[in-house]
């Protein structure tokens, strides 16, 4: 869980992503993305869902590529962040594409997906808390996303425990996942008291 934070409980969501980026750049992302991935392998909501929505990892992220080839039979998808407009899901298909952003992506011809077919979305994000709440970069992408899936879509945040605090702020837009997956293993977010 995060520790060292420079900021009383009524810091906004500035000082918590200048905090969030200071702590990636000291971490050993291969090593936690292995943890991570092997925890996530022996999920069982992750083995029994038909249809799983990643994305493609940005420089100190997590990253799940290995998952798609290691046997788990899934369907997956992945996002896409079009110029303009909501994020997309798409079947893998290459050649793939860089955003503006740096990251790659499916091209917008490859196959289109619609939201209420994903049982489960791994999420990634500069931090998460206790109670599911993520912290993103601020362009709201991943939350429009999220409002539009099944209700019973599993939404899973993918991080190291080291960006898990006690709590984040969050604003009535926020959607919180229901799991951390982490190098402390999977497990379920704790309920808001409020």
């Amino acid at each position: 869980m995060a520790e060292d934070v420079p900021f009383g409980p009524g810091a906004d969501k500035a000082a918590w992503r200048a905090w969030a980026h200071g702590k990636r750049a000291s971490l050993d992302w291969p090593d936690l993305s292995e943890v991570i991935r092997a925890s996530l392998r022996t999920f069982p909501p992750l083995r029994h869902a038909s249809t799983v929505l990643t994305y493609l990892p940005m420089e100190q992220e997590i990253d799940l590529e290995p998952m798609i080839t290691s046997g788990l039979p899934v369907h997956w998808v992945f996002t896409r962040t079009p110029d303009e407009g909501p994020l997309t899901i798409h079947e893998l298909t290459h050649p793939l594409e860089y955003n503006r952003l740096g990251f790659r992506q499916p091209r917008e011809s490859a196959p289109y997906v619609d939201p209420h077919h994903v049982d489960i979305v791994l999420v990634p994000g500069l931090a998460f808390d206790l109670y599911g709440t993520r912290l993103g970069r601020g362009l709201g992408y991943y939350d429009e996303l999220l409002s539009r899936m099944r209700a019973d879509t599993v939404f899973v945040g993918v991080t190291p425990a080291a960006l898990v605090a006690d709590r984040l702020p969050s604003d009535d837009h926020d959607i919180a996942v229901h799991w951390l997956a982490s190098d402390d293993g999977v497990v379920g977010v704790a309920k808001s008291a409020g």
